[in-house]
């Protein structure tokens, strides 16, 4: 009776929902809005494996009425108490057959239930899911810097400034296969050291078996356990404006199929359920791309590099240099509120790394073998998340523990204290932390979101953190400290206006003709932004941006930005375009702003200098199985002749970027 009593009234005030759904570009640009937000903190963040995770979402949508915490976990935006919450429903009040029963959830305001629902099947019956049609997919893909490249005017490049992309798709209910390749430009193609085809190549088997559907997967691959103290592969969550999402979920060992060279694993893993336990075992043999040396008649590799450039003769003897083995294991049990893992993994190198003779190198790992053990846990009860992990490298040791508390459905509350000592090394983690690498950090962070009225929220954040020994910015140990709140108004479904500002604080080395010494550099954001549906065909959005940088020198810069969207009433076609102005004193006071981009790309450029850029994006429909996606870009810069430096150097005041891409649906 409640049940239908809350769906009743629902469906009462569905009506501005309706007209919203009819149109795939608030969801668009709610989704881009996230991804920004992650971006602006790590600036390394895999966003191409989350958003091809996402895409296979919504094309093969989670079933509401079956799914675990688990399932529901590559649903990023979501927080584990909004998970919880989702399931609690589920379980009180029967299976979820309408997308508009979101709405109902504790937790889920209206933007956040349609965006949610764009990922989820409303199906009761899970066989009738199961029994899903094979699909396969062809994407072709081309790139082409107009303007010439210093590399290619002098031939030190050894192929052509065109940058391809080929991807392969394969699904059905048990089986999924796929193939990446890609040349990036400057890169040979059928010839010189490429003389096969593409310079990368990524491909993966995936096979799901038993009625728990275990799985094991072939080829290449990614590895997320934990709270990432040990390996966490592909996209990682960090700071965000969305502050109850510090947790992660155990999310096992996943298909690869990014364009990221480095950050996966290569041979063979496995998913295996016994009941409410879970055991992923993993090995896996790959090379990549290192500076090497000779110690006398030994070999070791001094750094690793990370581009995946292959153009010039260095580029080219660098390639594939080391070997790398991987092998590991997580158990876990589950029952539901409540989960306990413990994990190992162990890499072992071909050649020994010998870094630089430097005191920031001190305590990072040396040598052939790196070994981690690790505990993780997470637990829900009342209105209380709990969460960590606890490793160790075998001479060091780094925690990472959190909660997250939800008094009533308006305000929530957030805190992660991790402590990493400088001892602790792991090839593969990626962490909750202020830097990339998981070494020598403690920090603190504390979380509010708040929904003070009905149509506003606001979350703001404060992290606290110190390095106990040298970083490579810096000349000694140090604090730092970094606020952000974000107040969002949401007119209706269709209108939206938030305010958004950040101050970080990080040491950062200074030098006198004496000594080096450790002085505060202070960033500061502001910006506002207005977003709005003018009708079920055209979108608007207005930003403006101010940064401040103070260091050794004052720096700002501003920016300002319209973006128009439009969409054929069939979806049939769709187009963005933007101008932009910037006035920025120099790259410290730089600006990041996302832009729309083609299917599987993310793309958020530097604004900096003075001058204006412009872009036109967007999709056709050519028929039921084919669709061309299509980028026209272009900056232009006052006052230079010249833009970029060394090999990537380019002649002249702008920079024009070409992008096509197509479709094949079989």
């Amino acid at each position: 009776m409640r049940k239908t009593l809350a769906i009743s009234m629902i469906l009462l005030l569905a009506p501005n929902w309706l007209v919203a759904q009819q149109s795939e570009m608030i969801l668009h640009d709610q989704l881009w809005d996230l991804l920004e937000q992650v971006y602006e903190e790590d600036e390394n963040a895999d966003v191409e494996q989350l958003l091809s995770d996402l895409i296979e979402l919504a094309e093969n949508p989670i079933s509401i009425n079956n799914a675990t915490s688990e399932d529901l976990a590559p649903l990023f935006f979501l927080s584990p108490i909004q998970i919880e919450a989702l399931i609690a429903y589920r379980d009180e009040f029967g299976p979820v057959l309408s997308p508009f029963e979101l709405s109902a959830v504790e937790g889920f305001n209206p933007v956040l239930a349609q965006l949610t629902a764009f990922f989820l099947n409303f199906v009761a019956d899970q066989e009738v899911i199961r029994r899903r049609r094979i699909r396969q997919e062809i994407l072709v893909r081309g790139t082409r810097l107009i303007e010439e490249q210093t590399g290619f005017e002098n031939g030190k490049f050894e192929g052509s400034p065109e940058k391809l992309y080929l991807r392969y798709r394969f699904n059905s209910s048990r089986v999924q296969f796929g193939y990446i390749g890609e040349k990036d430009a400057g890169e040979s193609f059928f010839e010189g050291e490429n003389s096969k085809g593409f310079d990368y190549n990524s491909g993966f088997g995936r096979f799901e078996f038993g009625k728990k559907r275990s799985s094991v997967v072939l080829g290449d691959y990614i590895v997320q356990w934990g709270q990432g103290l040990v390996i966490w592969q592909g996209f990682a969550m960090g700071k965000s404006t969305d502050v109850d999402r510090i947790s992660r979920f155990n999310q096992g060992i996943k298909p690869y199929s990014s364009t990221d060279e480095n950050n996966h694993m290569r041979g063979l893993g496995a998913d295996l359920k016994f009941g409410k336990f879970q055991f992923q075992p993993f090995i896996s043999y790959k090379k990549f791309d290192a500076n090497t040396d000779s110690i006398g008649d030994l070999k070791v590799f001094t750094s690793i590099q990370t581009s995946g450039l292959h153009r010039t003769v260095s580029e080219i003897e660098d390639k594939n240099s080391v070997a790398a083995l991987n092998g590991g294991a997580h158990l876990s049990f589950n029952s539901g509120r409540f989960a306990l893992g413990v994990s190992g993994v162990q890499t072992q190198f071909e050649y020994p790394l010998d870094r630089a003779d430097d005191l920031y190198n001190q305590f990072l790992f040396e040598g052939t073998r790196v070994s981690n053990l690790a505990l993780d846990y997470r637990c829900t009860f009342n209105r209380f998340y709990l969460f960590g992990e606890t490793a160790t490298s075998f001479g060091g040791l780094a925690t990472i523990n959190g909660f997250i508390f939800q008094p009533v459905g308006q305000v929530s509350f957030s805190a992660l204290y991790r402590n990493i000592s400088k001892e602790y090394n792991a090839v593969s983690a990626a962490t909750f932390a202020e830097n990339s690498r998981v070494n020598d950090e403690e920090g603190i962070f504390f979380g509010l979101r708040v929904f003070p009225a009905a149509k506003v929220v606001i979350n703001a954040y404060a992290d606290f953190f110190q390095y106990k020994w040298i970083k490579y910015t810096t000349a000694a140990p140090g604090k730092g400290h970094e606020y952000l709140i974000r107040a969002d108004y949401n007119f209706n479904s269709n209108w939206q206006l938030y305010g958004r500002y950040l101050y970080e604080g990080k040491p950062l080395k200074e030098s006198s003709d004496v000594i080096r010494y450790n002085e505060t550099q202070i960033r500061q954001y502001f910006r506002a932004q207005l977003s709005g549906q003018l009708s079920d065909q055209f979108l608007i959005r207005t930003r403006f941006e101010h940064s401040f940088y103070e260091h050794d020198h004052n720096s700002d810069g501003w920016m300002i930005s319209q973006d128009l969207g439009w969409q054929a009433r069939n979806d049939g076609a769709r187009f963005w375009l933007r101008l932009a102005y910037f006035n920025t004193d120099d790259y410290d006071s730089r600006i990041y702003a996302y832009e729309n981009d083609l299917l599987y790309q993310f793309s958020i450029p530097a604004y900096y200098g003075e001058g204006w850029r412009s872009y036109i994006s967007g999709k056709v429909k050519i028929c039921e199985k084919i669709e061309c996606w299509f980028k026209c870009s272009r900056t232009w810069y006052k006052g230079v002749n010249s833009l970029g430096s060394g090999d990537t150097a380019i002649d002249g005041s702008s920079r024009t970027e070409v992008k096509l891409q197509i479709r094949f649906k079989i």
